[in-house]
């Protein structure tokens, strides 16, 4: 028998031995051998001829190949599915924002509409002092009283100083 090394281990954690067939039937056919079992000479220890082998192995990354496969394509439907729900809470998001800043929007306007103090030069009278306003908000009410306590604080100090 012919042998060269191979760097497959047995059960036995030895190394495995490749080996030519002397035997008519399978004349210089590839079998990997068992160190032990080929000084022993024993049937326990691993025979596995080489073309089977590779068949074996074949069909085990065959296997292997098929079982990612499928877990490949069953990780895309997940994260397609997870993708699109979060593009559709996204979609939702910004259709709630447009519309809270559509509604700020118009809140604001009208805001800017009723505090804005329009002064009318036509009625505005130089001997009484006093100015119409076309402007009744509560915000701006609060806005006039506040200037006008900051205006009479600070003349009383000025007055009694």
């Amino acid at each position: 028998m012919s042998s060269s090394s191979s760097s497959s281990r047995s059960q036995t954690r030895r190394t495995l031995t490749t080996f030519g067939a002397q035997t008519k039937e399978n004349l210089c056919r590839r079998f990997y051998r068992c160190e032990i079992g080929v000084k022993r000479q024993s049937g326990h220890h691993l025979f596995k001829w080489i073309d089977e082998e590779i068949i074996d192995e074949i069909s085990k990354v065959d296997s292997k190949l098929s079982q990612l496969q499928a877990d490949v394509q069953s990780f895309k439907r997940t994260t397609t599915q997870c993708l699109q729900e979060h593009g559709k809470n996204i979609d939702k998001s910004l259709l709630e924002m447009k519309r809270i800043i559509h509604d700020q929007t118009i809140m604001l306007a009208e805001l800017r509409n009723n505090s804005t103090l329009v002064v009318d030069a036509s009625y505005a009278s130089l001997t009484n002092g006093s100015f119409v306003t076309k402007s009744t908000s509560p915000l701006l009410k609060i806005a006039v009283a506040a200037i006008a306590l900051g205006t009479m604080a600070w003349l009383y100090e000025k007055i009694t100083t």
